[in-house]
């Protein structure tokens, strides 16, 4: 975190104080499009600047540029940019210097000053135009970050901003982002619905709700398919969990499987990768490929399985399939009752050998459920009945593990 000035040159500037919150202030700047100053901090703009190539945003290009609407109007045809700032202060009479953190600043209007510094570099901004710049200020106290979170969220109301842009700078994803921090596929997670990388965050959160033994506890007859059926579910939940949870973190549901992340990812891409050998092994080769395998488009090849750092294949098996499998492994899932956090029993190591001991059983339990409902990866995701039978088969092992465990102590 750090605050710099940011200098604006004004031709009309006013200020007041807000009547409710005597801290705040807002500050009303009208500024000439071409002396806007450049990088701003955009951290606080749940939705950022991308897709400027849309048809919206080339009349607003338009527009500064005078071609669509007439030169000195721009700041009347459009609604101007928002920042949460720190401090405003006076340099001359229509100078002034924007204190902004830089975790923060433009909080609404991202695209409206990309758009200005794009005509700036290319001087095409038409003469007497001005940008209508507010900038709140004192946002301060116990609430200030839940606050400015509130502000940010309230400036972005035209389009729905997706939840997971809200949580992600309410902080609320920091215990998955410091979990995942040593692995070679941590940069590779979207957060915001503007990011673009390959793994979405909402699959990390359903793994956790896989795996999630204080909602769905062992040997209830609850089993998580929402984790598969409905991923803004489990997202508004981990949200809510956070939200009250916030003064005291370590009482966080979640915080508690967090740990397990990598390695309930890591036996995910185990099951997608591996059970196409067991399939092999107990079918052999023939026949069509049924639809809960995927098959790589010719312009991808083949998969990649990064969580387990397999090699990549063709094939691998769809979500739909590998959700109630994954899930079936919550039987070695416990919460250790003094750190309060879940771990596997027997140690994870053990839950990936119990895979290899039990695979063949799970894909008879999958072919028996393909043959009486279809081989829909959609229908196996949400069907109930499959998550009980492959649950209750890896039940089994488990409980033969324990009476043996029972039987070598007496003897």
């Amino acid at each position: 975190m750090a605050i710099k000035p940011y200098r604006f040159e004004v031709s009309e500037a006013r200020s007041f104080r807000h009547p409710h919150f005597p801290n705040i202030q807002k500050h009303i700047f009208l500024v000439p499009a071409a002396n806007l100053p450049k990088n701003l901090p955009q951290k606080a703009n749940l939705r950022e600047a991308t897709g400027m190539n849309r048809s919206v945003y080339k009349d607003v290009r338009e527009s500064l540029r005078g071609n669509e609407a007439l030169p000195g109007t721009f700041d009347l045809l459009n609604l101007g940019i928002t920042i949460i700032g720190e401090e405003v202060k006076t340099v001359e009479k229509r100078t002034f210097d924007v204190m902004i953190d830089d975790e923060y600043g433009i909080a609404n209007g991202g695209h409206t000053a990309n758009l200005i510094w794009e005509c700036q570099d290319d001087d095409s901004i038409a003469e007497g135009q001005h940008v209508e710049i507010r900038i709140i200020t004192g946002v301060e106290g116990a609430n200030d970050h839940t606050l400015r979170v509130d502000i940010a969220r309230g400036q972005n109301t035209g389009i729905a901003v997706k939840p997971q842009s809200i949580f992600d700078l309410d902080g609320a994803f920091q215990g998955i982002k410091d979990v995942i921090a040593p692995q070679d596929w941590a940069n590779d997670v979207s957060y915001k619905e503007s990011d673009t990388n390959a793994v979405d965050v909402r699959e990390l959160i359903s793994a956790l709700e896989i795996m999630n033994v204080i909602d769905y506890p062992n040997r209830s007859g609850k089993y998580p398919i929402s984790a598969y059926e409905k991923w803004s579910l489990p997202l508004k939940r981990f949200g809510e969990d956070f939200k009250e949870n916030r003064a005291h973190p370590e009482q966080r549901k979640y915080a508690k499987l967090e740990p397990l992340l990598p390695q309930i990812l890591e036996l995910y891409d185990i099951i997608r990768r591996d059970f196409l050998r067991v399939r092999s092994e107990i079918i052999g080769q023939k026949g069509a490929t049924p639809a809960y395998i995927e098959v790589a488009s010719k312009k991808a090849g083949s998969f990649e399985f990064p969580f387990a750092k397999l090699d990549r294949h063709d094939k691998r098996l769809t979500k739909g399939a590998t959700y109630p499998l994954l899930g079936a492994f919550r039987n070695y899932v416990r919460i250790d009752p003094t750190t309060g956090f879940a771990e596997w029993e027997g140690g994870f190591d053990h839950v990936k050998h119990v895979w290899k001991q039990v695979a063949h059983d799970l894909f008879n339990e999958t072919h028996a459920t393909v043959k009486e409902i279809g081989p829909a990866p959609n229908v196996l995701g949400k069907n109930r009945n499959h998550w009980a039978g492959l649950y209750k088969t890896v039940e089994n092992f488990y409980l033969r593990e324990q009476i043996e465990r029972l039987t070598a102590g007496t003897e």
